[in-house]
């Protein structure tokens, strides 16, 4: 197979720790954190060193600048697993904020976004898919197609910030890959992924409730599920009198367990066993 890289790298400097060629086609995305705040070069500087025995594809700065470290065509030694690194495009990206969370800022996540959907275009990725499962996302389940540094070693790489944000970091991704279907209201049905929101999503009391999105929207339904399903539902708003997420995600530890903040799977949660369960939600 013909690999390419990213245009959108401003700094290159190839690191010596890298098998070269890769063994499989790259059809994963792995987001590390560097642990701390550093810049492009000194990130390449740090790789360029043998006896680190570590590397990644690319680095990214809390500046947004973008740097190449191994080539897209060869393996990096990132994530402490060589079947994944064989396959997967490695990510470092700098943090403004330290442990526990990592924190990235505003403009490495934007960079991030732009680097993995360009990425994706040029492997033939054409949806990326995150599982807050950690079996889904080792052996590739139902199209999981990111990973993890933590999945593999004892770390926890890529922090709290970031492993939280994968969902949303797909959901962008997959915005620009135009792969994710539009939200489409039907009759009194408001379907998303194949599921009906409509047990969690009224238009009316979404736009109620929230002055600005009545303010760009009006009463225009599908903007508004629109805006639910792509922003919404990340920012963690009530979109009906029947659903608080807040409510949903403290009250069940079993659920925080399993989803911590990545807060659409409360909603999904919801429409296809919690509210069977008659679980708590308001």
């Amino acid at each position: 197979m013909a690999y390419t890289n990213s245009s959108l790298a401003t700094h290159k400097k190839i690191s010596p720790n890298k098998t070269s060629p890769r063994n499989h086609k790259i059809d994963t995305i792995t987001i590390h954190c560097m642990a701390g705040n550093l810049s492009v070069e000194s990130c390449g500087n740090v790789f360029a060193g043998k006896s680190k025995k570590a590397s990644s594809n690319y680095g990214i700065g809390s500046d947004g600048r973008i740097a190449m470290y191994v080539e897209e065509k060869d393996r990096s030694w990132a994530s402490s697993n060589a079947s994944n690194d064989h396959r997967a495009v490695t990510i470092e990206v700098a943090n403004d904020g330290g442990a526990p969370d990592w924190h990235i800022s505003d403009k490495a996540m934007s960079s991030l976004i732009e680097l993995t959907t360009d990425i994706c275009k040029r492997n033939k990725i054409r949806k990326l898919v995150w599982s807050a499962n950690k079996n889904d996302r080792i052996r590739h389940l139902n199209g999981c197609n990111m990973t993890v540094h933590r999945d593999f070693a004892a770390k926890a790489c890529p922090g709290n910030y970031l492993y939280h944000k994968h969902s949303y970091i797909a959901a962008q991704v997959n915005k620009k890959l135009n792969a994710v279907p539009s939200p489409v209201p039907v009759s009194h049905k408001f379907l998303f992924e194949g599921l009906d929101y409509s047990p969690v999503f009224d238009p009316t009391y979404y736009a109620d409730k929230y002055q600005d999105l009545k303010k760009a929207f009006g009463t225009n339904s599908a903007a508004l599920f629109s805006h639910f399903c792509s922003n919404g539902m990340n920012e963690g708003r009530v979109a009906s009198v029947n659903f608080n997420v807040a409510i949903y995600q403290n009250g069940y530890a079993d659920l925080r367990n399993a989803f911590g903040n990545n807060l659409p799977l409360y909603y999904k949660h919801y429409i296809t066993n919690g509210h069977a369960e008659k679980r708590k939600c308001v």
